[in-house]
């Protein structure tokens, strides 16, 4: 598969620096923040080109946005305040415990590696430094629904490193890197973010450079801790290169890399969800993505304790026929192609036929009508059936998002190019088709 060519990456990188320096979105969160919780500069603050902003012990409040927003700051404003009770590491494992009481697959899998009081006692004797407190703070002030995912990913993230037997630094920097993967997204528009919002494409390079700012900052938080870096910049790429900001593949991600994807895309399917099967499922549909030990240790988790198989769910026959449908015109496309796919579809032509494996190693031929009619029918699969067909959805979506991030760099002529533009209007019409309205932003995000 092609990766991102060496334009594309800096321009990303370009992007997301652009994001923290210019820090609009972040610094408005601090400053509402700052309305209802006690901020002060616990030293003068500095504009970059030297000028003074702030003296020392001034509270910080919106009235200031606009004077802070006028200057590009000599350092991140987050390293030259302090909050009042902020987020601790003790807090940190006292809302853990709430999380997990509240999530039921979670405690199932949590209880079948240490326990769930394990992953609390490491949280409460994490060392944070004060920049993330500051930033979980904002988070937690700000985005809860980001906060719990934070933390969400972090105890996946310490359970998945105990559980493979990891060194205890490691096991906490686990819990780092969990901690920091999305922090980019305080630094990204919150509209675009908005489960209601429906993004367009010229939006999404804003959320597509999220982990990229993630890594800037959590380079400066954790200097010296290069692997929890790294694993924050990777934890968006996939095993077989389907992932971002760079296409990596295999052995190019590092271990603590795939603990926290696997991490971040289990916590992503509990807040979608609910249920372990569904979970488990969509954990096998995806196996050719993840770290098959990580995947393992998932589905074992999830067994330990399970009491029953859960109601079955009914799956919709006009979902599972636009699927096969728009298999079958990929199938019409990708044969008009003039000779070999153009060097710049292969991405397309892999994740295409990755999805057909997925579906028939599923034991779903989407080129036989008959045999799908007959497994929709079967009530004992149902719930198997519906997961299968909702991944569909959902990597066709990705598949989407990923041909917008690379629009610029697909340059076709003549016949090609008008037969790629319907098939890309193929793709829209069968996600308009079979997504519901509640989850159409956030599918198509």
């Amino acid at each position: 598969m092609a990766t991102p060519s060496e334009s594309e990456a800096a321009h990303y990188e370009e992007q997301a620096r652009k994001a923290l320096d210019e820090d609009i979105h972040y610094l408005t969160s601090v400053t509402q923040m700052a309305d209802v919780k006690e901020v002060v500069a616990r030293e003068e603050v500095f504009a970059a080109n030297g000028m003074k902003l702030l003296d020392k012990g001034v509270a910080i409040g919106s009235g200031l946005r606009e004077r802070l927003l006028k200057h590009v700051l000599l350092k991140p404003i987050d390293q030259s305040l302090v909050v009042k009770d902020g987020v601790s590491a003790e807090m940190l494992a006292e809302e853990a415990g709430r999380l997990i009481d509240s999530e039921p697959y979670l405690q199932r899998l949590l209880t079948g590696g240490a326990g769930a009081e394990a992953h609390q006692e490491a949280l409460g004797r994490l060392r944070l430094p004060d920049q993330l407190g500051f930033k979980l703070t904002v988070a937690r002030a700000q985005q809860p629904r980001l906060f719990e995912h934070l933390l969400l990913v972090a105890l996946i993230s310490h359970h998945l490193a105990q559980r493979l037997k990891l060194a205890p630094q490691q096991c906490s920097d686990a819990l780092l890197a969990g901690l920091m993967h999305d922090l980019g997204e305080l630094h990204t528009d919150p509209a675009l973010l908005d489960r209601d919002h429906r993004i367009r494409e010229e939006e999404m390079r804003y959320v597509d450079v999220h982990p990229i700012t993630s890594y800037l900052i959590a380079k400066e938080i954790v200097r010296g801790h290069s692997e929890v870096a790294t694993a924050v910049l990777q934890h968006q790429e996939k095993l077989d290169g389907s992932g971002y900001p760079y296409g990596l593949r295999g052995e190019a991600i590092g271990q603590l890399a795939r603990v926290v994807s696997i991490a971040d895309a289990c916590a992503s399917i509990m807040a979608r969800f609910s249920g372990n099967e569904r979970l488990s499922t969509l954990m096998r549909l995806n196996r050719q993505k993840f770290d098959p030990a990580l995947v393992a240790l998932l589905q074992r988790g999830l067994s330990h304790g399970d009491d029953g198989a859960s109601p079955a769910e009914s799956i919709d026959p006009a979902q599972v026929q636009a699927a096969a449908q728009l298999l079958r015109r990929w199938g019409e496309f990708s044969a008009t192609l003039q000779g070999k796919p153009p060097q710049e579809l292969a991405f397309l032509f892999e994740r295409m036929a990755d999805l057909r494996i997925m579906l028939l190693q599923f034991g779903l031929n989407p080129d036989d009508p008959q045999s799908l009619q007959t497994l929709i029918s079967d009530r004992d699969i149902a719930n198997e059936m519906a997961a299968a067909f909702d991944e569909v959805r959902w990597q066709i979506a990705d598949l989407l998002r990923e041909t917008q991030r690379r629009r610029e760099a697909i340059v076709l002529s003549g016949e090609d190019s008008r037969l790629f533009e319907t098939w890309l209007g193929e793709i829209r019409d069968y996600l308009q088709a079979v997504t519901p309205p509640d989850l159409a932003a956030a599918l198509l995000r």
